[in-house]
């Protein structure tokens, strides 16, 4: 197994164990930071205002819905 996918399926186990609150911090702070580095790639600009609105929907929707967490239906 390659380096790369050894990384990619210790950080997906980690972030699989994490709680659903958790989750979202970081789902929340990556989608932010997202947009921050296209941004600035892109245009130059630091679309402060953009990743943050990104960061707090991210994170809104990820704690209410939870749509990337296992479920503990039976």
């Amino acid at each position: 197994m390659s380096p790369v996918k050894h990384l990619y399926n210790r950080v997906d186990t980690w972030l699989r164990g994490l709680p659903q609150g958790a989750y979202a911090v970081f789902y929340g702070a990556a989608g932010g930071v997202g947009v921050l580095l296209v941004g600035l790639l892109l245009s130059q600009e630091l679309l402060v205002v953009q990743a943050l609105t990104m960061a707090l929907v991210l994170f809104s929707l990820e704690l209410v819905f939870g749509i990337n967490q296992p479920t503990t239906e039976d």
